[in-house]
């Protein structure tokens, strides 16, 4: 029983924690939530993967959301855009 326990919290532990953040700094700049979508093309470039779906608000209308996913200094990031400006930014770990 101690082994499955133990097992099992060794493979919770190798999954990939995402922990939002409020800005991304770039070499002579910064992207923050409500920055907008070509400001962070501007800044950040082309991102590595591009993500689209669709996000339900608490009122329960939809809004199309695009993922960015990016790599800055070696640290991954995952810049949600909804309705033209940034609505979340996650730090992938």
């Amino acid at each position: 029983m101690k082994k499955l326990l133990l097992a099992s919290l060794l493979c919770i532990s190798t999954f990939a924690a995402a922990t939002e953040v409020r800005s991304i700094r770039t070499s002579n700049d910064f992207i923050e939530l409500g920055s907008s979508k070509d400001s962070v093309y501007q800044k950040l470039g082309k991102p590595n993967n591009i993500s689209h779906y669709v996000l339900k608000d608490r009122a329960g209308w939809s809004h199309a959301a695009i993922d960015l996913s990016y790599k800055v200094d070696n640290e991954n990031y995952i810049v949600t855009i909804v309705n033209g400006g940034v609505y979340k930014i996650e730090w992938v770990r």
